[in-house]
């Protein structure tokens, strides 16, 4: 099936897209200037190493790295919304659809010190997904979960059908979010992490609503934080 965004809507995002895309420019432009210090950095101990050479060089790599990683995050982010105008769903078993993509944050779970659990996915069912743009949600609540963890955790996904939903729960041990900063969350650009983009839980939500879902975040101080995300069951044809 094809779902376009209606003509009231569509405007809207397009606006908002535009907004995005300045302030994206501006997002872009200051790791690009930290990327540029790095490599002058880089050019400069290559030509006069100093004593501890070897370990300067894997600093600088792994700066430039992490530069790197923020600026795909934001594009990546970005395209997802821009190509919501227009997605095609198809209906699919989203149990096995979350289990392929949880998979592959096994391996930074596993480095983080952090258990990955995943509980009754199974039973979810199908739904009228657009795979690649499910991803993105996927990955963005798990990556904030993991970020959330910096010494260890739980990461828990757990799914259900309640009535004509599918229920999926990503659940976090981390430190939690205070309730003054739950209202910000889903705000363009807003992020209370040092390297955050700003713009993860936003993409999320406007990923959702085009597939006719939702999303809630409740946390407690301390102790985790839980996303819930809901999607409507495909009906037979």
């Amino acid at each position: 099936m094809s779902q376009h965004l209606d003509a009231q809507k569509l405007d809207g995002h397009l606006a908002m897209l535009g907004r995005l895309a300045s302030t994206l420019s501006h997002e872009i432009r200051n790791p690009l200037g930290s990327l540029f210090l790095l490599i002058d950095v880089l050019e400069g101990e290559l030509h006069q190493p100093m004593a501890n050479h070897s370990a300067q060089v894997t600093r600088i790599l792994v700066d430039m790295k992490t530069v790197l990683s923020r600026m795909d995050d934001l594009v990546q982010d970005y395209l997802s919304l821009a190509r919501l105008a227009d997605l095609r769903l198809e209906p699919m078993e989203l149990g096995t659809v979350v289990e392929t993509y949880a998979q592959e944050m096994y391996k930074q779970c596993s480095c983080r010190g952090i258990t990955l659990r995943l509980d009754g996915l199974s039973s979810l069912g199908q739904v009228n997904l657009h795979q690649n743009a499910f991803r993105r949600v996927l990955i963005n609540l798990m990556q904030n979960a993991i970020d959330a963890m910096p010494q260890g955790g739980a990461l828990t996904l757990c799914g259900r059908q309640a009535g004509s939903w599918a229920s999926l729960e990503v659940q976090d041990t981390g430190k939690g979010i205070p309730a003054e900063q739950l209202s910000e969350l889903f705000v363009p650009f807003h992020t209370t992490k040092s390297d955050g983009t700003g713009l993860g839980l936003y993409v999320v939500r406007e990923i959702l609503a085009a597939h006719g879902g939702a999303i809630t975040v409740t946390s407690t101080p301390g102790t985790g934080t839980t996303c819930l995300v809901m999607l409507p069951l495909a009906t037979p044809e």
